[in-house]
């Protein structure tokens, strides 16, 4: 209930005082013609500007939701057939805005089907990519259907509520889908401006700085020290990194933006142009935000060639596997996460995590977070050896701490081969996992001189008495004098109750054998969906959606 008693209006996500009458008319098009006004006080200045703008920039032919506390018999979805707003500001004391709008009746989600029509194509990107065609609609929607092929799903967690996101969408299928007018707005895209206020529409003045876009998954907005903070929600709360661009490679990067402005500006769908004045020229980002996405997608362009680039904007080890179009952390942040980014165009790798593009007017790229939820957390205790060497036990090896190699910090666990086959460290106690769960086995190794007989990072699996079972392994044959990253993932075997991952010399080498290990992690695999290639895959194929109202 809105104050001093009135009801409420949702006309789409412009929030209005139900103070007035609704005139209906039937016939061959049901028609409901609105009116009524918005003032300061009660509401705020800023209220009031908002929403007379916002009834301007509704779109002739837009499917809204229409929501009334004290007529909700008339809720229901509409299209828009005309809208205006009359503001006036006779002083500093008093504002006002006299709305009328005009809808045409869809019908009662009971009766309506909304068709989300994904249009457009694969991009074009140089890594004979297919990409995952995929969707997510509102958090409230209901009857998810795809004709004669089931999409699968998968739940993120945002700040919004849980969303769940469609996988494989089949080719050439307008998902169709229902969803409670109520409802409709949770979950949604939105750029906000100088004291959270939401902007409605497109042809809506927006401040270069103080803007904030979101889809309750990733928040993005400014920062003082970098182009732009690119936020993920994980683990109930929001973690922060920040980002550059750059139109001069790594020297230097575009702190504050001169204009900002939208192209569009839907519930599912949002993209934010940012500009930079050059000397001479300029560059422009376009930032585009999809609803349920991991993801925000950028397109930097500016009039002569450069060297385009977006990167962290402090360094962070990041393993490129640009050969097959992106970039990612190689090891969980403090939050439990990764980041990951990447473009659908061929490029270099940045060195501190990110993509440059030479001799070029633009540049794709987007940028996501593997994020570690109830996945990717690490289960065993001490992976740096950075206080001591306790958690680890060995069999036909000792293990010491060394600070003569380290990957992180200043010290790694190393590990001397004695007598026996298989030299190896196992972490300890025994991390508990469940049968038929993906849990994942990382590690950077270091030899000093050439192992023949290989290395290797594996999980042992033990049952619910932690009697042995059988290893998983992922093993390499090394070269010397040089850190290398190890990383799978493995499904917990039926009986299987416990695991440790254990850091493996090959064979029988002898005694004397070195192997240095460092930031060595058992963890709950990351969720199908949100792994770095995911991300990619999601990314080429993020195609624009358009919704329409259809007779169920």
């Amino acid at each position: 209930m809105a104050a001093y008693g009135w009801g409420d209006v949702q006309l789409g996500r412009i929030p209005l005082r139900e103070t007035f009458d609704v005139a209906e008319a039937g016939g061959d098009d049901r028609t409901l013609d609105l009116d009524g006004q918005e003032s300061y006080p009660p509401l705020t200045r800023a209220q009031v500007i908002a929403r007379h703008d916002g009834i301007n920039s509704l779109t002739a032919g837009q499917i809204i939701p229409l929501t009334f506390t004290d007529k909700p018999e008339r809720n229901g979805y509409y299209t828009v057939k005309t809208s205006s707003s009359t503001y006036t500001e006779p002083g500093d004391e008093m504002v006002t805005a006299d709305w009328k709008v005009s809808l045409e009746r869809v019908g009662s989600d009971a009766e309506t089907d909304l068709q989300s029509r994904l249009t457009g194509a694969v991009r074009l990107n140089d890594f004979s990519l297919t990409g995952e065609r995929w969707h997510a609609p509102p958090i409230g929607h209901y009857g998810y259907y795809t004709g004669a092929t089931n999409a699968t799903t998968m739940t993120r967690t945002g700040a919004d509520g849980a969303i769940t996101v469609y996988r494989g969408v089949p080719s050439g299928v307008s998902p169709r889908w229902g969803c409670a007018p109520t409802a409709y707005l949770a979950g949604r895209v939105r750029l906000t401006g100088a004291a959270s206020q939401e902007v409605y529409g497109v042809d809506v003045p927006v401040a270069a700085s103080g803007w904030s876009l979101t889809n309750g998954l990733v928040n993005v907005t400014q920062s003082a020290s970098a182009s732009f903070d690119a936020q993920a929600y994980t683990g109930g709360a929001w973690h922060s990194k920040l980002w550059n661009v750059s139109v001069a490679g790594s020297g230097g990067s575009i702190i504050g933006w001169d204009q900002a402005t939208l192209l569009r500006n839907d519930p599912e769908m949002a993209i934010l142009r940012l500009t930079e004045s050059l000397n001479p020229g300029r560059a422009t980002l376009d930032l585009t935000l999809r609803r349920g996405a991991r993801i925000i997608e950028g397109y930097l362009q500016t009039g002569t060639a450069a060297t385009l680039a977006a990167y962290r904007s402090t360094l962070e080890t990041n393993t490129s596997v640009a050969a097959s179009g992106y970039v990612t952390a190689t090891a969980d942040d403090a939050d439990g996460n990764t980041f990951a980014c990447g473009s659908a165009r061929a490029f270099t790798a940045h060195p501190n995590g990110g993509v440059i593009k030479s001799s070029a007017t633009s540049m794709d790229f987007w940028i996501g977070v593997v994020a570690a939820g109830g996945g990717g957390a690490t289960l065993n205790t001490n992976p740096t050896f950075e206080t001591d060497a306790s958690g680890w036990t060995t069999v036909n090896a000792t293990i010491t701490r060394s600070n003569a190699q380290a990957k992180y910090g200043s010290w790694s666990g190393l590990l001397t081969s004695t007598a026996g086959s298989s030299p190896r460290v196992n972490s300890t106690p025994n991390s508990a996992v469940t049968a038929g769960l993906s849990y994942r086995a990382s590690g950077w190794l270091y030899a000093p001189a050439a192992i023949a007989s290989g290395v290797a990072v594996n999980i042992n699996w033990y049952d619910g008495s932690n009697v042995y079972m059988s290893t998983s392994t992922n093993s390499t044959t090394p070269g010397s004098g040089a850190w290398f990253f190890m990383d799978a993932s493995f499904t917990a075997p039926v009986g299987a109750a416990f695991a440790n991952v254990s850091m493996w010399i090959n064979g029988t080498p002898g005694a004397g054998v070195l192997l240095y290990g460092d930031d060595l992690r058992l963890r709950s695999a990351v969720a199908s969906g949100d792994a770095a290639t995911d991300l990619r895959a999601q990314y080429i194929a993020s195609m624009p959606e358009a919704i329409y109202g259809v007779r169920r």
